[in-house]
């Protein structure tokens, strides 16, 4: 059953109960009230008729009321309306009693004083001829309006659930295939933050299966090169090993090619790793001081092997980021310094403290990159053509990636020193910079 077609039916059950139990309720006050009035009319009636002249009557009143009567003297009857019978109505000395005469159940009142009787009787089923005109009166225009007050709550429904049969529809048509964002005009304030949910579910629905296509053409793109080299090293190998030639090139090439191949790998695994769901969930406050010394303690050992300097200028400073993705980033553009910028070259790391930003710069006195091919970099699989260095192409594309998670901004430009020079910029948190010892 619809939402639509069950709240309509739960109002108008409702509406229809509830103004079938105020009838209720109305009956029965109504028929009390009624019955006192009834009840004060006889006591009236019969105090007029104690005053008025009392005679004896040859012929039976003609009365033209609801009531019937007697009216006894000295135990004898002197007065009597048309509709009473000839013998005493009740028994009852005084006040109001129920009697059954001529076939009908009678609302009775004795009046006595002195030695006059007055008996005033009305029929029971007047009463309650009387208390349901009433009510028929009173009900009917409520039980005419119900049909226009359930038109009245479909039309109100029908509008309030149109977001949601809006909503609905797009869900129904929506496939495998359609990850587009859901818009619902007019929407409510209860269903925005579903229709939220559901945008930002399929958008991180969308992410992953971008991620996935990434993944698939990153790893066939870049895995198909080594696996040719490997496979042709694997040739000579068994070639050499068939002459009884192996030598120690063999060996170092074989090697050579299998660290590329698990490099290029560890690159794509970070690339599709650093995934805007698992960095919120990771943002830490870090020192930004201590997480690149130990970036440039890992490196340290392929930067000497390089005949290479590293310096790092930097006091205690506080960033919001997330330890992970930031020591991929650095250790991608460290790794790049030291790979591209040729032996005894110098690397410089500085950390500028601003009051919104801490401003990281990466330089060396390398080659550098031309200024033409500067935005190029950022490219997957995109490599300088005066570099003749091995490598995967995505390094500073892993680094532009990571940049965005935070929302923070990168530049490439010539360093003074020579070579590449790269600006980040990182949102700081509210902790204030710590200060040298």
């Amino acid at each position: 059953m619809s939402i639509q077609r069950y709240l309509l039916i739960v109002i108008l059950s409702v509406v229809t109960l509830a103004s079938f139990g105020a009838a209720l309720q109305g009956y029965k006050a109504s028929k009390t009230k009624l019955n006192q009035v009834f009840d004060e009319e006889m006591r009236s009636f019969a105090i007029a008729l104690l005053h008025s002249p009392i005679k004896e009557a040859s012929t039976n009143v003609v009365l033209h009321s609801v009531f019937a009567y007697q009216i006894w003297l000295k135990d004898k009857l002197r007065l009597k309306s048309d509709n009473s019978p000839e013998a005493i109505i009740t028994n009852t000395e005084h006040g109001f009693s129920d009697s059954s005469f001529l076939g009908k159940r009678w609302r009775v009142f004795v009046l006595v004083e002195n030695e006059t009787k007055v008996i005033i009787a009305q029929p029971i089923n007047q009463r309650f001829e009387s208390v349901e005109q009433v009510l028929l009166e009173a009900i009917l225009p409520i039980v005419y309006a119900i049909p226009l007050i359930g038109l009245l709550v479909f039309f109100a429904i029908k509008k309030s659930l149109k977001p949601l049969t809006i909503l609905s529809n797009q869900l129904t048509k929506k496939n495998a295939r359609d990850l587009t964002p859901i818009t619902v005009k007019e929407n409510s304030e209860e269903l925005k933050p579903i229709e939220q949910t559901l945008n930002n579910l399929l958008e991180r629905l969308n992410n992953a299966f971008e991620r996935e296509k990434r993944l698939s053409g990153d790893a066939a793109h870049e895995l198909r090169t080594p696996i040719s080299v490997l496979k042709i090293t694997a040739h000579n190998l068994m070639i050499a090993f068939e002459s009884n030639r192996i030598e120690r090139y063999h060996i170092d090439e074989l090697n050579e090619n299998t660290v590329r191949m698990a490099h290029v790998i560890e690159q794509i695994i970070a690339l599709n790793r650093t995934t805007p769901e698992n960095f919120e969930q990771n943002k830490v406050e870090l020192d930004l001081r201590a997480l690149l010394q130990d970036v440039i303690s890992d490196n340290f050992e392929k930067i000497e092997q390089s005949q290479q300097t590293i310096s790092l200028n930097a006091k205690p400073v506080h960033i919001l980021g997330d330890k992970f993705s930031l020591e991929i980033l650095f250790d991608n553009l460290i790794k790049n310094a030291n790979k591209y910028s040729g032996k005894n070259t110098n690397i410089l790391i500085s950390v500028e403290d601003y009051v919104d930003n801490v401003q990281v710069v990466v330089e060396d006195s390398g080659a550098g990159i031309p200024s033409e091919q500067l935005e190029k970099v950022f490219h997957r699989f995109y490599r300088g053509k005066q570099h003749t260095e091995t490598g995967s192409g995505l390094g500073l594309s892993i680094v532009k990636h990571i940049v965005d998670l935070h929302n923070a901004e990168i530049q490439l430009m010539i360093s003074e020193l020579g070579g590449l020079k790269v600006v980040i910029n990182l949102a700081k948190t509210n902790t204030v910079a710590l200060n040298n010892d």
